[in-house]
């Protein structure tokens, strides 16, 4: 069976709901952000169906080349579904379900009518109760592909992107714990080498080194006084670069 993680309230009623969506045979669409989690609940849904990016499937139904017919099937970004009436035409003829999802707020009313069931699922921000177990997992995952030597002590966490950037953060966490500076200065060197271009490298690339250091600092230390010192900078210095990295940190 598909995992589905459900601690937060809002994902429990999202998850009871998805429980009984397995007994009914009704279209329904999931909304949500990139990398909340839509085809994972689509998955946990009807696990044996198969996934169409909405692009392909219309130009297979376009070229006549599928042959489904009751059946159900899970179609990632549904709003890239441009002939609606074509999709409406072979989706009635041939029986078929669908569970869909989209990043979109609102779809056309037409493509919006067909769906008897809408479940929006939020950014992990607001359901922060689904962080840890994510993680739990995806660690677990970063483990069974690096080994379990690279386990680290604390794992960083990064929801910006939702599961996306927290997935990433996660194996990046395993992978800073196996290697050491000589691979960061390449890891470094490579993205400098491939972005590198005008006249002020240096100071373009400044960030790389500034902005990680201070974040760190201000992580270490209560104050900007304790930062200052422990950098080896006054405190106008400190100031005018936390200002000059203050998106970064």
């Amino acid at each position: 069976m598909q995992e589905f993680i459900a601690k937060s309230n809002i994902m429990k009623e999202i998850k009871n709901s998805a429980d009984l969506l397995k007994h009914l045979d009704v279209n329904v669409l999931i909304k949500g952000s990139s990398g909340v989690g839509k085809k994972s609940l689509a998955r946990y849904i009807k696990a044996a169906a198969n996934l169409y990016p909405a692009k392909i499937l219309q130009k297979d139904i376009q070229d006549k080349v599928l042959g489904l017919t009751n059946t159900s099937i899970i179609i990632e970004n549904i709003e890239d579904i441009s002939n609606i009436d074509l999709f409406l035409s072979w989706i009635e003829e041939n029986n078929i379900r669908i569970i869909a999802t989209t990043t979109k707020e609102h779809l056309s009313q037409k493509m919006a009518d067909i769906f008897s069931l809408t479940l929006e699922i939020p950014n992990l921000e607001k359901r922060k109760e689904d962080i840890k177990p994510l993680a739990t997992v995806f660690s677990k995952e970063a483990s069974n592909i690096l080994g379990e030597e690279s386990k680290p002590n604390k794992l960083i966490i990064n929801t910006s992107d939702n599961a996306h950037s927290l997935r990433k953060s996660i194996f990046l966490s395993h992978l800073f714990e196996s290697i050491g500076e000589n691979e960061i200065m390449m890891l470094i060197e490579k993205y400098v080498l491939d972005n590198m271009q005008g006249e002020n490298a240096y100071k373009d690339f400044l960030y790389l080194f500034e902005a990680p250091l201070l974040k760190a600092a201000q992580k270490k230390h209560k104050s900007q006084v304790q930062m200052a010192k422990h950098l080896g900078l006054n405190r106008i210095t400190l100031r005018k670069k936390l200002e000059i990295h203050k998106d970064l940190l």
